[in-house]
């Protein structure tokens, strides 16, 4: 008879980028039993979102899913992994655009015409105003 393996294995690592871990401690809380304490559930459940693989399978609760991205300040989808964390934040400037009416993107455009027509022409001489 051979011998037994009494050796233990480490598990295999969880995939996907443990988002939920990394945005609670980003917000301050230290550990999955505080925040889960925080959310009013108890610290199994949470847990276990967080180990969740992210992505379209992740089964955290719409409900719980709101709760955490509140008390984060982040979007769901970020909190449910549709979201990258590492993603790179939309210029602020583009944002504030999207949120223009059509006259407010028009003047907007016609400004940046204008001055990319003005550094086209080169610099202008400084002169007494």
């Amino acid at each position: 008879m051979p011998p037994r393996d009494t050796s233990t294995k480490a598990a295999p690592p969880i995939s996907g980028k443990r988002t939920l871990q990394r945005l609670r401690r980003e917000a301050g809380y230290r550990s999955a039993r505080d925040f889960a304490a925080e959310l009013g559930i108890p610290a199994s459940t949470y847990s276990r979102y967080e180990r969740q693989p992210e992505g379209p399978g992740m089964a955290v609760p719409l409900s719980a899913a709101w709760a955490i991205a509140d008390r984060l300040g982040c979007s769901i989808d970020l909190v449910v992994g549709r979201e990258d964390i590492d993603a790179p934040d939309e210029h602020p400037v583009q944002s504030r655009y999207d949120a223009l009416s059509g006259a407010g993107r028009a003047l907007v455009d016609s400004y940046l015409d204008f001055v990319e027509q003005s550094e086209a022409d080169g610099p202008r001489p400084q002169g007494r105003r």
